[in-house]
C-alpha cells in the first residue's frame, strides 16, 4: 500500500504566490520550512521533499508574480498543484475600499485562464469569497459581477467556492471605521435573503458549467441544495492524482470548515494585499 504523505497549504495565513515566490523556491530547494506556532511562536519543521508532499494547495488573488517560478518549480520538484483563486470583481470604490491592491478582475481572469491551461481546469478552484453586501455592492451588484466572471471563466473552471462575509472582531473594526471615514453601510442580509441569493449564484454559474460549492455555510448549502465544499479536498486530489494515496482525515479550522487535514507552512500578518476582510492581518 502506498504512503500516505501529508498536503501542503500554501497558504491560508498569507498570498505566497502573490509575494513570496521566491522564498517558496528557496524553501523547496532546501527540502522543508520551519513553521512558527501563530500562538506559542514555537517553531515546526514541515518536509517540503516532492518525496515526502502529497500535493501543495495553494491560496492566492494574484498568481501573476508566481508564473515563472511556478514553471522552475514544477520542472525541478514534479509537485502536485491545485490552485484557489480568489477573484471577487470589486470594482470603483468599493474595490478602492475593500481590496485596493490586488489585480483587476479582468487580468486575474486572464492569468486563471493560464492556468487552466497549463494545469487543467479541473486544478483552478474560483472563490467568491468573501460576499459582502453593501450601498455599493448590493445584492443585484453582486449577482452581475458574478455573471460576467462565470462568463468569463466558463473554459478554465469547473468550481468555484462561496461563503459570506465573517465579522471577526478585527474585521468588524475595519468596516465601522470605513462607515465613519466613508460614509459606507454594510448591509446585514438575512439567512433567507443568504439562500436565496445562493440559489441565484448558482443558477447563473450552472448556465457556465460551473459548480457552486460552499466554504463555511453548511445551512446555506443545505437549504440551497448545493455541495458543501472542501477546500483542502483529499478525495478531490486523489481523483486529480490517482497515482498517490490522499488521507482520509477531515480537520476543520473552525466551525463548518470541511477540510482534510494539511500543514500549512504560511505565516500571519504577513499578506500585503491588506484586504479590509482579511481574517489574517492584524
Amino acid at each position: 500500500m502506498r504512503p500516505i504523505l501529508p498536503i501542503i497549504s500554501a497558504s491560508r495565513r498569507t498570498d505566497i504566490p502573490a509575494f513570496y515566490g521566491d522564498w517558496f523556491y528557496q524553501m523547496a530547494e532546501q527540502k522543508y520550512v520551519d513553521v512558527p506556532n501563530p500562538f506559542s511562536g514555537k517553531s515546526t519543521r514541515i518536509s517540503l521533499d516532492p518525496d515526502a508532499v502529497s500535493a501543495i494547495v495553494f491560496w492566492s488573488k494574484n498568481y501573476q508574480p508566481f508564473l515563472n517560478t511556478l514553471q522552475q518549480i514544477e520542472s525541478r520538484y514534479q509537485y502536485r498543484f491545485l490552485f484557489h483563486f480568489t477573484i471577487n470583481g470589486f470594482q470603483g470604490n468599493a474595490k478602492k475600499l475593500f481590496e485596493s491592491k490586488i489585480p483587476e478582475f479582468k487580468t486575474a481572469v486572464k492569468t486563471a485562464q493560464y492556468l487552466a491551461n497549463r494545469y487543467g481546469k479541473e486544478k483552478v478552484i474560483w472563490r467568491f469569497d468573501p460576499i459582502i453586501f453593501s450601498n455599493l455592492t448590493p445584492s443585484s451588484e453582486r449577482l452581475d459581477t458574478f455573471s460576467q466572471i462565470a462568463q468569463m471563466l466558463e473554459q478554465a473552471v469547473s468550481r468555484c467556492y462561496i461563503s459570506f462575509i465573517d465579522l471577526y472582531k478585527k474585521v468588524k473594526r475595519n468596516f465601522e471605521k470605513l462607515t465613519l471615514q466613508e460614509n459606507l453601510h454594510f448591509l446585514k442580509p438575512t439567512f433567507t435573503e443568504q439562500v436565496q441569493f445562493t440559489r441565484e449564484l448558482t443558477n447563473l454559474a450552472a448556465r457556465h458549467g460551473i459548480e457552486v460549492m460552499t466554504c463555511c455555510e453548511d445551512e446555506i448549502a443545505i437549504a440551497a441544495g448545493i455541495a458543501r465544499g472542501h477546500c483542502i479536498d483529499a478525495k478531490l486530489l486523489q481523483k486529480l492524482y490517482p497515482d498517490q494515496q490522499f488521507t482520509a482525515e477531515l480537520r476543520p479550522t473552525r466551525k463548518g470548515c470541511g477540510c482534510y487535514v494539511s500543514s500549512d507552512i504560511g505565516t500571519y500578518n504577513t499578506c500585503r494585499h491588506r484586504c479590509i476582510y482579511c481574517y489574517a492581518n492584524n
